[in-house]
């Protein structure tokens, strides 16, 4: 005797069968394989489809919550009365913002946001001198322990990163010197130096790689004299990138200076320079 189920089995058709099905004949068994896969199927794409919705809907909060967090940290730069780093650090848990994100991604928005607030006249000097020196002591507050020799053997090299005199953007090289170190590079930053303290700087110490941050046409020149003084000391194989905001206008800079790579994308230059390697393994998630 053939066992039976009444348990009802949903159909091509999407409703429910009320006839019992029987296990003993292939044909039918076929057909209950048939519709049950159906029901699965349909199982699937509704379940894909609720996930898809709450991720959507997590990406939009969270949206929300990048934007606030934003103009909050507008406000704490630019407002006359300054914000203890405290009240800065429990903002930052609840909008669930880390010492990386503030680092590579909100300073350096909120940099741009100065200079367009003083490029339309929305802010004047003061306040966007002011805004810029608060970026960068947040900057320190919290990259103060990102050292390259915190990541125990790492060994992800050295590298030199000069800033001609007369640049602005002081700011932009120790946001890349913060990731840089974070990355197991140890790095020296020289801001401002003649040709004579470079020379001896890089007669005195030794450099895996070296890095100019260039963003005046008016500068030029001296980093010819820069590149050629670093290969002096360094040696003419030593690697060198440039980057800053002079890319933006010009096309040719590293035929012009003699160097390996212009690059704005950090991973672009620390591939060139050699130093991508145990550096990868480092890289925190941000």
């Amino acid at each position: 005797m053939e066992n039976t189920y009444g348990s009802p089995v949903v159909s091509r058709s999407g409703g429910a069968s009320s006839a019992p099905v029987t296990t003993g004949g292939a044909a039918q068994s076929d057909g209950v394989s048939e519709c049950a896969g159906s029901a699965i199927g349909e199982v699937l794409r509704f379940a894909a489809d609720v996930v898809a919705r709450l991720v959507a809907k997590d990406a939009e909060v969270g949206a929300d919550v990048r934007r606030g967090f934003f103009d909050y940290f507008l406000t704490v730069v630019t407002e006359a009365e300054p914000v203890s780093f405290e009240a800065l650090r429990a903002e930052m848990r609840r909008a669930r913002v880390t010492p990386e994100m503030l680092a590579d991604e909100f300073i350096p928005d909120v940099a741009r946001r100065l200079g367009e607030m003083w490029h339309r006249d929305e802010a004047t000097f003061a306040k966007v001198s002011i805004g810029s020196a608060r970026l960068q002591a947040i900057l320190h507050d919290i990259s103060h322990d990102w050292r390259a020799d915190s990541l125990h053997g790492s060994g992800a090299g050295t590298v030199l990163l000069v800033l001609p005199l007369g640049e602005q953007h002081t700011l932009g090289a120790c946001v890349l010197a913060a990731q840089l170190r974070r990355r197991g590079v140890s790095v020296c930053v020289c801001i401002g130096p003649d040709v004579g303290d470079l020379r001896r700087l890089v007669l005195r110490r030794h450099f895996d790689a070296a890095m100019l941050s260039l963003g005046a046409h008016e500068n030029l020149d001296i980093c010819c004299n820069f590149v050629e003084t670093i290969r002096e000391g360094l040696g003419n194989d030593v690697r060198i990138a440039v980057g800053g905001a002079i890319l933006e206008s010009e096309t040719d800079i590293a035929a012009r200076l003699g160097v390996d790579v212009a690059t704005q994308d950090l991973e672009v230059a620390l591939a060139a320079l050699g130093l991508d390697g145990s550096a990868k393994s480092a890289r925190p998630a941000v």
